[in-house]
């Protein structure tokens, strides 16, 4: 619905750059037209998606409802159109307009607390402090399904709460000023984690110490106005090129396929529209790819704060990564021998013969895949942290012949050696060493058993259990 109004809007634009253009056809500075459309149009979805939480679920409480039930009808339905919208214009994500639009959700985000998560349509059972940071893909107070009945309760946090990557925070949970939790980690059971705690693993382990870095609170907590001013005028621009591009991309593709369209020509309609769809994804991955370059050169290990001109670039890259080549193209090539052959134009060193089931890098220099390796779905070759409002790159480096299991995730600093095995949602923590053909799975990793079954046909399976 928000296409309507973003292209009228479009159409209104030319009313006044046509004559400043000389009267060229449209065509000729569709890009001018399609970034305020663009810009529009996440506007427009954003407040769409506002209007329906405020009109379907105007208050939502805790306690234990029926599926059956009014409330969770409605709750499914919000939770659904903002699903839809996150991951239509995931450019948002992370970015200074989140929490913006999280409040007009109804959610109580404090001053200076970054989020990019998917809260899904638990609004008003969520208190995030003042300089919190939530991570990508945390579970804030998910809901618990049991037997048809939906339960609902709240979270809580103080001011400089970090909650890490994939963590999950129960429902009824409280997490206290200054406390840290480790990506993929759970807190521990009793719903508090108190001030300053450091939790990390599943089941979770207390970390008695952790490292600390000084900073100036201009560059982590406590930023400018100019600098606030300055990042969201910049992120205003990432949010809105990908859309942008495609808008423009779309339409000179609809151009060309005007004539055999009108003509009745629907072999050549099938024919030169696969082409135009092909050639939109691959100019997609190019825009990409030139972003990269020209914002960031060359990644190398490094720490920079939050609210530096280096972090900025290097989360546009991130945007546009994904907005352009990966919702595009990417995710199609997933398992096909060409996935690893476009992540070499971004900078990643692959090797041959790899299998690659997952696109979740980021700094892409930093990570070394070796011959034969398998990356499977779900998992993250993560090449940096944020902690303490400082962003922390560090090199992966991935053996010949290694196996990473689905949905795990490995951190900065590592290097795997050749035919080490991996097990599905493990946790391989910054800075590891793990010697050649041996076996992990746990968060944190441990050392496994592999137990091998006979062979089946040409293949043989591997499971893996707990040293």
């Amino acid at each position: 619905m928000p296409i309507v109004p973003a292209f009228k809007l479009m159409e209104y634009f030319d009313t006044f750059l046509n004559p400043l253009m000389g009267g060229l056809n449209y065509l000729w500075y569709m890009p001018l037209l399609a970034l305020p459309t663009a810009a529009s149009l996440v506007l427009f979805t954003a407040l769409f998606i506002v209007a329906i939480r405020w009109m379907i679920l105007p208050r939502i409480r805790p306690g234990t409802y029926s599926v059956f039930s009014g409330i969770y009808i409605r709750k499914w339905i919000v939770t659904l159109a903002t699903e839809v919208m996150l991951d239509t214009l995931s450019s948002i994500f992370a970015t200074i307009y989140m929490r913006g639009w999280y409040r007009l959700m109804g959610a109580r985000i404090g001053k200076g607390s970054e989020i990019s998560t998917n809260l899904s349509g638990r609004y008003d059972l969520i208190n995030i402090g003042e300089g919190n940071f939530i991570a990508d893909d945390v579970q804030m107070g998910d809901e618990g399904m049991r037997r048809n009945w939906m339960t609902l309760g709240s979270v809580t946090t103080g001011s400089k709460v970090f909650i890490g990557n994939e963590a999950v925070i129960p429902l009824n949970y409280s997490v206290e000023s200054g406390a840290l939790i480790g990506v993929k980690s759970r807190p521990p059971e009793g719903g508090n984690v108190g001030a300053s705690e450091t939790w990390f693993g599943s089941p979770p382990i207390k970390m008695p110490v952790r490292q600390f870095f000084d900073a100036l609170a201009a560059s982590t907590y406590e930023p400018s106005k100019l600098r606030i001013l300055g990042r969201a005028l910049f992120e205003a621009f990432n949010i809105s090129l990908p859309t942008a591009l495609f808008i423009s991309l779309a339409t000179y593709g609809m151009v060309l396929l005007a004539d055999p369209v009108t003509e009745g020509s629907w072999a050549e309609v099938i024919f030169y529209g696969i082409c135009v769809v092909v050639a939109i994804d691959v100019l997609q991955l190019l825009m990409a790819v030139a972003c990269k370059w020209a914002f960031m050169g060359v990644y190398k290990p490094t720490i920079k704060p939050m609210w530096s001109w280096w972090a900025m670039r290097t989360e546009a890259v991130a945007v546009m990564y994904w907005g352009m080549a990966g919702k595009a193209l990417l995710e199609h090539l997933c398992g096909t021998p060409f996935l690893p052959l476009v992540l070499r134009l971004f900078g990643v060193k692959t090797g041959k013969g790899i299998f690659m089931d997952a696109t979740d890098i980021t700094e892409f220099d930093c990570v070394t895949i070796g011959d034969y390796a398998v990356i499977n779905s779900g998992a993250c070759l993560q090449t940096h942290l944020y902690e303490d409002r400082l962003m922390k790159v560090g090199r992966i480096k991935v053996g010949n012949d290694v196996t990473i299991g689905a949905g795990s995730t490995v951190l900065y600093g590592t290097q795997i050696g050749d035919g080490a095995i991996i097990g599905p949602l493990t946790l391989i923590m910054k800075g590891e060493d793990l010697p050649t053909r041996t076996a992990w799975v746990g968060c944190p990793a441990q050392p496994a058993v592999k137990v091998l079954t006979s062979p089946i046909g040409f293949q043989q399976t591997t499971r893996l259990v707990a040293a």
